[in-house]
């Protein structure tokens, strides 16, 4: 009897997100699972940063971009889940990274996270922040953590 029914694997073209692509294929495809792959453009934090008075640059264009650079990523992990044999849908949503994968993922029914690590720390991770470790913090569901050089 398979653990794993449905895995949301969120992406975002990285070479970490690739690498937890590539696994999650590996676990659906010997689960029999379906794969829910996941983009979340923060357009609100987008804005933020463009439409400050120093830049001042017409947010619309950087969000485009994002949700432009979001379809791609999700284009190839598609193909990569067909050539794979694997079940799969993608979405594409507009919020916070965190709250927005969590929420997915419980929308979903799913029964584990697989996600990428760029393996950033200290300050790179005090300014950036860290999507898998507030996923980590926040999801009620296994949440597999895939590391920058591996999978």
């Amino acid at each position: 009897m398979p653990l794993f029914k449905k895995i949301v694997v969120p992406v975002d073209g990285s070479q970490p997100s690739d690498n937890a692509v590539a696994l999650a294929i590996r676990i659906a495809r010997d689960q029999e699972a379906k794969l829910v792959f996941v983009h979340v453009c923060e357009a609100a934090k987008i804005a933020a940063m463009v439409a400050s008075p120093a830049v001042g640059v017409d947010p619309s264009y950087a969000i485009d971009a994002e949700r432009e650079a979001g379809e791609e990523a999700l284009t190839r992990a598609g193909a990569s889940a067909q050539a794979g044999g694997v079940r799969w849908e993608s979405l594409l949503e507009d919020g916070g990274s965190v709250d927005s994968i969590v929420a997915i993922a419980k929308s979903q029914g799913a029964d584990l996270i697989v996600i990428g690590s760029h393996g950033r720390g200290g300050i790179a991770r005090a300014i950036l922040g860290s999507v898998a470790e507030g996923v980590l913090r926040h999801s009620d569901i296994p949440v597999l953590v895939t590391h920058p050089h591996t999978a």
